[in-house]
């Protein structure tokens, strides 16, 4: 890798957190951003700063703050986000901002802090990851899918505007087994109905079936050391390989459809 300083948000867990171990294996200097510290531990080359994603006012201020004290970034790794499973007409509407927030808006203001200065030293690689969930709406999760969606949109905007550097990558990731199921905010059980309740049986399911998170942090960082740029996918090899392929040929109608049935909807 031609890259000496990376940034990745929510690096103290899940996928982030393997993307930050592998980054310095390399020996690549690693800022972990994230909101709860945790457990881990500041160590050589890998510093722990605290930013509040959903907090907007501070997410702008953090771009030039980072670049007067530690320089422009090689590496800009937007990961952090979280789902929320709720009926629509019980969705929290502070969780609706909040979500969109965190999953759109905060990653995009650092993207504008960091992508200027990125083209003005004609160096460096900015990675949003979104989600299969672009193609393939997960039920009872609406403003996840539709942040992860906007995030994508926006990454691809980007590769028109900037044709040089820094180079844009919308990765589209499938399901990895993280901790992602137990964080999210839900809908009290006793106040779900029967589709609610099969569908979550099936979002578990597939999320202990899918990947380890340093599987998807390989495909992430493999994708930047091969120069990459535009939209890839990630993930076990049916999300990354064949659904992306099968969606090109499915008519709405019937993805809808197939969703319901997996997830045990009702018509």
């Amino acid at each position: 890798m031609k890259i000496k300083k990376a940034i990745v948000t929510g690096g103290t867990s899940g996928i982030g957190l393997a993307i930050c171990q592998q980054l310095l294996s390399e020996g690549i200097k690693v800022y972990s951003v994230s909101r709860n510290l945790g457990k881990i531990k500041a160590q050589e080359n890998f510093d722990l700063l605290k930013l509040d994603l959903s907090d907007l006012q501070t997410v702008s201020e953090f771009g030039s703050k980072f670049i007067e004290l530690h320089g422009t970034p090689d590496l800009l790794i937007n990961n952090a986000g979280y789902g929320a499973f709720y009926q629509w007409d019980k969705f929290p509407a502070k969780e609706i901002e909040r979500q969109m927030t965190v999953l759109f808006t905060a990653p995009i203001l650092l993207c504008k802090s960091f992508a200027p200065a990125m083209a003005s030293r004609e160096n460096g690689t900015i990675v949003n990851i979104s989600s299969l969930a672009t193609l393939y709406p997960l039920p009872y999760m609406p403003i996840y899918n539709a942040g992860k969606a906007a995030l994508s949109s926006f990454t691809q905007s980007m590769l028109l505007e900037y044709t040089q550097f820094p180079k844009w990558i919308d990765f589209r990731l499938g399901d990895i087994r993280t901790s992602f199921n137990q964080v999210a905010p839900k809908q009290l059980e006793k106040s779900q109905n029967e589709s609610m309740g099969r569908a979550w049986k099936q979002i578990e399911k597939q999320l202990n079936e899918s990947p380890m998170a340093k599987v998807a942090a390989s495909q992430i960082l493999g994708s930047i050391d091969c120069g990459k740029t535009g939209t890839i996918y990630g993930g076990g090899v049916f999300q990354s390989k064949l659904a992306p392929l099968l969606y090109r040929f499915l008519p709405m109608l019937g993805l809808i459809k197939a969703l319901k049935i997996r997830y045990g909807l009702k018509n």
